[in-house]
């Protein structure tokens, strides 16, 4: 009879266990261990095998091992630091618990609650300290990990007592330096906005929080620059690689059979996947800060390096381009792929929104000396087989008119967004409002955004939802800023014709939208006051129709013509001006700007607790072999 062989337990695992036994460990014990390299997984497991309360029992012995850490910290020891700052990773992530409450006893577990803010507090001095110094970049990385998991605890942030020590101890400057420094920038920036993000999203309404008064607040030329190159890398690294995962994707059968004959090596594109914490952080910075605009419209050179795990030193490549015409092509491909990108569709909204109300960036967009050529994707319809739109060097607001146009053709769907839709209309109303304020006259073919328009409009009318009443009265105001300003930024009197045109063609579409309106008015209270505005809106609309439909049939029975020619309709049309009488309407080219609704905190609460349940659970805390290597070379 053979006996079974015992399990062999490491070192680390073994201490752990006595810890978790509430054993004293004497000095020795404590400064073997962090010397040890550190194993998360070991500690997690050890800590996920206690029951909540268990883990209250030992309470003593998680706030000792936390004191502990919190000391060899302090050694300032390059090798215990980055197993110090990975421990203290896993031991947020194992002791936060749902069933613990509101994080109050989640704190007193961690660190105890009548010490909580002197050792917090010299925590994150401690890791001031790590940031800002000159020491290796993988421990600052691994100070940057922590704060993640401390900021990404909680699902909910808000309720996260732990970012309270951050709000009264805050690492503004301790980020600043990660984010201004060249070097740093490239390999720990997107850690820093990602933190950043969170950060400034903590009791948003109810709090003074610090660092959105920082970030509303900041003039520095470095410290600006640096968040837009850090954004344009990032950017620039998706745009690349969802094109190029495409275009693999996309090759034809033929090519496919052809590369297993005719075999050549080619390197692979590697994916890279969408951070919406950094889209998020790219809002919140348009959003607060109004001197980033002249970081939106500025070429920079950007460089995206990584750290590699021999002796070659980091790879770096640079590039140049501009952020606002990098973030218009990401737009685009987050728009053709709406099912899987819906939030990031809406912050991209809300992101255009904010841009489109900034009369810097506008004038920078409308500027003609001012030409980029910028790719838009374009969805595959049956009527056309392009995939990509690069117009030549086109001024910003022609691409950007050209994406909202995209936008409203390419996402009519049965599960409408509507809500998008409304943004879209929003964007729209904003160029016109600049264009007619400056007597700017693009050279943009209009007839396309009108018939984009127009057919979203009949497309969602078929839903009978009304809930569209507020993208109808959008689309009145389009329009009617047309027709009654038209003069003032349309590039030729035969856009007019040609406008007309479009509207008396499509005459059916608001006869329709006429009808919705008045029968939705029926429908509740709710809906009698948007119904009459929406109403008001169509009136110049209906106007049009009834004061030249009647002369178009009049032409067509005198010249025996069922159907005349859109040169005859628009001859008929220019004829006939004079009589034509419309209603002059108030407040056409004015808005309100845009601010974080009640509906927009819900959905950024909801984003940032996405957010932080996918960095808390995704977030690799094992360290490779060749970073320990390197400390121990640089020790030597």
């Amino acid at each position: 009879m053979t006996t079974a062989k015992p399990v062999l337990k490491s070192k680390l695992s073994i201490i752990y266990e006595s810890i978790l036994k509430g054993d004293e460990q004497d000095s020795l014990v404590w400064d073997e261990l962090f010397l040890l390299k550190v194993n998360p997984g070991v500690i997690e497991e050890r800590f996920n095998e206690l029951s909540s309360a268990e883990l209250l029992q030992l309470k003593g012995s998680i706030n000792t091992l936390f004191q502990r850490c919190v000391q060899g910290l302090a050694e300032d020891h390059d090798i215990k630091s980055l197993n110090i700052l990975m421990t203290l990773s896993a031991l947020v992530r194992c002791v936060w618990r749902p069933d613990l409450g509101e994080g109050f006893r989640a704190v007193d577990v961690l660190c105890g609650f009548d010490d909580a803010d002197h050792r917090m507090s010299t925590l994150i001095d401690m890791i001031h300290k790590i940031l800002v110094s000159g020491c290796l970049q993988e421990l600052k990385l691994a100070a940057l990990i922590f704060l993640k998991m401390l900021t990404s605890a909680s699902d909910n942030i808000s309720q996260n007592t732990m970012v309270e020590f951050l709000m009264l101890y805050p690492i503004w400057t301790s980020l600043s330096k990660v984010i201004v420094s060249p070097v740093l920038r490239n390999t720990l920036g997107s850690h820093s906005l990602s933190l950043l993000a969170v950060l400034l999203n903590y009791r948003k309404k109810e709090y003074s929080n610090p660092y959105s008064i920082k970030l509303a607040g900041c003039d520095d030329e470095l410290l600006l620059n640096g968040f837009g190159e850090i954004l344009l890398n990032y950017i620039g690294r998706y745009n690349s690689a969802v094109l190029a995962s495409r275009q693999t994707s996309s090759q034809s059968y033929t090519e496919y059979i052809s590369s297993w004959i005719y075999w050549t090596p080619r390197e692979e594109s590697s994916g890279y996947s969408l951070d919406l914490s950094l889209l998020l952080c790219l809002y919140e910075i348009v959003h607060l800060n109004r001197s980033f605009t002249t970081v939106l419209t500025q070429t920079m050179s950007a460089s995206t390096s990584h750290i590699t795990n021999d002796d070659t030193g980091d790879k770096t490549e640079e590039h140049h381009s501009n952020l606002l015409s990098s973030f218009l092509t990401f737009t685009s491909l987050i728009f053709s792929d709406l099912k899987d990108n819906l939030t990031a569709a809406q912050l991209c909204f809300d992101i255009l929104l904010c841009i489109s109300e900034d009369h810097y960036a506008n004038a920078f967009m409308h500027d003609e000396n001012q030409v980029f050529h910028v790719f838009i994707y374009r969805t595959k319809l049956r009527h056309r087989k392009e995939t990509g739109k690069e117009v030549s060097a086109m001024s910003l607001a022609y691409t950007l008119l050209d994406l909202m146009s995209e936008f409203l053709m390419t996402n009519l769907v049965k599960k409408f967004p509507f809500e998008l839709y409304t943004k879209c209309y929003r964007v729209l109303h904003r160029l016109l409002c600049y264009q007619k304020k400056c007597r700017v006259r693009l050279s943009y073919p209009w007839t396309t955004l009108w018939n984009s328009i127009i057919n979203a409009v009949k497309w969602s009318l078929k839903l009978e939802d009304p809930e569209m009443i507020n993208n109808y009265i959008q689309v009145g105001r389009i329009f009617n800023m047309f027709v009654m300003y038209g003069d003032t930024f349309l590039p030729s009197p035969g856009s007019y014709d040609e406008l007309y045109y479009e509207l008396l063609r499509q005459h059916s579409v608001f006869d329709t939208l006429n009808e919705k309106a008045v029968s939705y008015s029926n429908k509740g209270v709710q809906y009698k006051e948007p119904c009459r505005e929406l109403l008001a809106n169509l009136h110049n609309i209906r106007a049009i129709v009834n004061h030249f439909s009647p002369k178009i049939e009049a032409w067509s029975t005198a010249n025996k013509i069922s159907t005349p020619a859109p040169e005859e309709v628009m001859d008929i049309v220019r004829c006939n001006y004079d009589t034509l009488t419309l209603k002059l309407q108030d407040g056409l080219d004015h808005y309100e700007r845009y601010s974080e609704t009640a509906r927009e905190q819900q959905f950024l609460t909801s984003l940032v607790r996405m957010i932080c349940k996918e960095k808390r659970e995704t977030t690799d805390l094992q360290i490779d072999s060749a970073v320990y290597r390197k400390f121990a070379n640089i020790g030597q």
